[in-house]
């Protein structure tokens, strides 16, 4: 009925319309006829007008031929006749003038349109750009994706690993004692579909170990009341194994290293606590910021006399100073401070105090994506948005692991078997708290932390929620996102003091905020200081206020180092710091934010372990945020902080992921394998950033979104001043081929190669055959991504 009502309407408008159409292309042609229509061709036209035309026998027209000589002798003769043919004669020059011109308005565009496309380049971006509305639409049936990375119901089947020479069977590694073994096959997918459940895992499915328990998901038998239904675009089960993950470098076959082994030895390193502290869009230059440092130097050209400099470096100094004591760190700046207090962890030696890594770079742009690898030890999706927060996550998270430890302690309990001694940290309970004062109902963010595990929440609800302890807040808003984190600070208070009365184990895991756009200070922290120097004909630059942000996120975090301090928790808590994504300013790059940018300001990011028993050292090493989960893991197992059963457990765990443990020697090439690291960019489908531990070569590539290859070498260019950017891979290569490089040049195509494959094999580990991209899917599918959505009433 609806396809006869559409035919009518047609039928309606094509006769109402018609006959105009009919007209103007009539009207059309005979004036293109009367343009270009050939000076005799006009005079006969114009002839047997005047023979039509009965009542004008004297409007004749000369026309341009040659008049005969009796015509002449007929002119000479009356000066009348003569004058009116030379009036007729200028008419018609000016006519034939008017007819050349109306000749060149014409062809003008014509042979503008046909040398444009003559001229205009075919590859991206100059095609995209010259192109009209309805060709460039039409590229969306005339350019399907070849290896179809981005489409819905893409992936679903197996995408052989590009480089067979380096899995061959000669380099794997079998199975020893807790060590599962390298052996990736040619044919075979990294998804395990027969995996024994291992001897530490009870029968009974628990959330997060999914993939243990043959494709039977754990929310099936253990819903959670946050918990929406399985997204219609995750297919199939999440499935990881890691001896088939042709990508995966293990280095726990290496001893721990001898600093830290000597310090095991000599002094009780215990852990009883973890923090894990994820610093919102924090460069690595600026935890710390250094004197002479690319980004001081930006600083110091704003300023136009050395006094305005020197006041500027006085207030540089005071920026990151516990950044400096947390790293290790100095800044260069020879300026007197005065730290406050008298706290043990300000007072710590210069030689203790943990791994800090130099050279760190994130896994996403994307702040939710970085949790996952920070919280999961896993990669993310190479689609926008947090996409993960909609099934299971393919690797236990670090609150379920503690969780299984609980589990295996309340077991204990009812048999009788646990200790009745508190001062026995290892039998006590662990509870996981996630804090932040901003909201967690962007992106899904809630349904994110369920799935994690946390036991507890502290966001920006709690803190407007007149139930609250500490309602209502002492200070308004600072962002479109929440509060300031002071207002965190009774809260925070209440959980540390809780985890000590309850004889408990605590995981707290805090997500800063004021370091984000659009980077407002509190008001209670006073105005804004001119690290830069102002300008007249502008407002504040973004940069001065990022800087301020910094500013007040460094005394921040001190003040949580304080907390622990002050409650006598700092000697038995690990603290972990890492930076979910940098930030590029215009100094930098023509591109701004971290949308879709790949400019290594957005990539480098601050990682640390702190621990006032561990000696300090520093690595310069390529890692990411796939390392702290493992890492962690090791360092419980090695200070002997977990019963013998938790042990066992983790001792085995280790083994399960992507990422190294970062106390022992990183390994950054094995067998002609690189140690791959691979980013998206935020939003997350668009763009990827390849790089790898052993070379220290960048390129960022477009997935599902035409765009520039843009090669970097942050060795010999570590600001990435001078990117080289091409049109296509091929180009890149050439490009780096044709100035000698021709490591660099078969890198990035190795790269590219690795990127793709990532991109499909990411895809089928976390069970997903949706779009990548936003525009790309439909209303119900977008639901609350990359958006703040509203609890229900009965949910508040």
């Amino acid at each position: 009925m609806s396809a006869l009502l559409v035919a009518i309407c047609i039928l309606v408008v094509a006769r109402v319309v018609s006959g105009v159409l009919y007209g103007g292309t009539e009207a059309l042609v005979s004036e293109l006829a009367r343009t270009f229509s050939t000076p005799h061709f006009q005079s006969s036209i114009e002839l047997n007008e005047q023979l039509c035309n009965e009542s004008s026998p004297e409007g004749s027209v000369y026309s341009d031929s040659t008049l005969a000589e009796a015509d002449i002798d007929y002119l000479y003769s009356d000066p009348d006749n003569f004058t009116s043919a030379t009036s007729s004669s200028k008419n018609y020059r000016a006519q034939n003038l008017s007819l050349w011109l109306r000749r060149g308005l014409f062809l003008a565009p014509v042979v503008t349109v046909f040398i444009l496309l003559a001229v205009r380049p075919r590859p991206f971006p100059y095609g995209h750009m010259s192109s009209t509305l309805p060709f460039a639409l039409l590229d969306i049936w005339g350019r399907p994706d070849p290896q179809n990375l981005c489409q819905a119901s893409s992936a679903r089947e197996f995408t052989p690993f590009p480089f067979p020479d380096l899995i061959s069977p000669e380099l794997w590694e079998l199975p020893n004692g807790k060590s599962v073994g390298w052996m990736p096959r040619l044919n075979e997918s990294i998804r395990q579909t027969n995996m024994e459940l291992p001897s530490w895992l009870p029968q009974e499915q628990i959330p997060g170990f999914d993939r243990w328990y043959h494709h039977e998901r754990s929310e099936d038998r253990h819903p959670k009341p946050h918990h929406k239904p399985h997204h219609k675009h995750h297919h199939g089960d999440v499935s990881y194994d890691p001896s088939t993950d042709p990508l995966r470098i293990s280095n726990l076959d290496g001893d721990i290293l001898a600093s830290i082994t000597e310090a095991l030895k000599e002094n009780k390193v215990s852990i009883k606590h973890v923090v894990l502290v994820s610093l919102e869009s924090t460069r690595k230059d600026v935890f710390p910021l250094k004197k002479g440092s690319h980004l001081h130097d930006i600083i110091m050209k704003s300023h136009g006399s050395k006094e305005s400099a020197a006041e500027a470096n006085s207030q540089l100094a005071k920026l990151t100073e516990n950044a400096e004591l947390l790293t290790g760190e100095g800044s260069g700046f020879d300026v007197e401070k005065n730290l406050p207090g008298n706290q043990t962890w300000r007072a710590l030696s210069k030689e203790k105090g943990g791994l800090n890594v130099i050279g760190a770079f994130t896994g996403s742009t994307s702040t939710l994506k970085c949790i996952l690898g920070s919280h999961c030890g896993v990669q993310p999706l190479p689609v926008d948005f947090t996409v993960e927060a909609r099934d299971a996550i393919y690797q236990p998270c670090l609150p379920t692991i503690l969780g299984l430890f609980n589990r295996n302690k309340q077991s204990d309990a009812k048999n009788g078997q646990s200790s009745t001694h508190n001062e026995d940290f290892k039998s006590m309970p662990w509870n996981s708290v996630y804090v932040q004062s901003i909201t967690d109902l962007y992106d899904h963010q809630d349904e994110l932390n369920g799935r994690i595990g946390f036991s507890q929440s502290i966001t920006k609800h709690t803190l407007v929620d007149p139930t609250s302890n500490h309602y209502p807040p002492t200070e308004p808003e600072s962002n479109y996102f929440g509060l300031p984190e002071t207002q965190l600070k009774p809260y925070l208070l209440d959980v540390l003091r809780s985890a000590k009365e309850k004889n408990e184990r605590l995981f707290l895991s805090h997500l800063t905020s004021s370091t984000h756009h659009p980077w407002n200070t509190p008001e209670a922290s006073g105005e804004n200081i001119d690290f830069l120097q102002k300008s007249k004909w502008r407002s504040e630059h973004p940069l001065n206020r990022y800087l301020n942000t910094v500013k007040y996120g460094d005394r921040w975090i001190g003040e949580v180092m304080d907390m622990l301090d002050e409650l006598s928790m700092a000697d038995e808590t690990l603290v972990v710091m890492v930076g979910d994504h940098g930030y590029t300013f215009e100094e930098e790059s023509n591109m701004h934010s971290t949308f879709e940018n790949g400019h290594i300001s957005n990539i480098q990011v601050p990682l640390l372990f702190y621990h006032p028993s561990l000696p300090r050292i520093q690595l310069g090493i390529n890692a990411t945020s796939l390392s702290i989960l493992p890492t962690i893991l090791d360092l419980l197992v090695a200070s002997s902080s977990l019963n013998t059963q938790d042990l066992d457990i983790a001792s085995n765990l280790m083994h399960q992921y992507e990422g190294q443990s970062l106390i022992r020697p990183f390994v950054a090439q094995k067998h002609g394998r690189q140690q791959w690291n691979v980013a998206v960019l935020n939003a997350g489908g668009a763009f990827l950033s390849v790089s790898s531990a052993a070379v220290p070569f960048r390129l960022v590539l477009p997935i599902c979104r035409s765009g520039v290859y843009r090669f970097t070498d942050t060795k010999q260019d570590p600001k990435e001043a001078s990117a080289i950017e091409e049109i296509s891979i091929s180009a890149l290569a050439k490009k780096l081929r044709e100035e000698f490089r021709y490591e660099a040049a078969q890198w990035v195509i190795e790269a590219e190669e690795v990127g793709k494959w990532w991109v499909l094999e990411q895809r089928l580990r976390w069970g997903y055959d949706g779009a990548s991209l936003q525009d790309d899917r439909n209303p119900e599918d977008m639901y609350g991504m990359g958006k703040t959505t509203d609890r229900h009433w009965w949910e508040t």
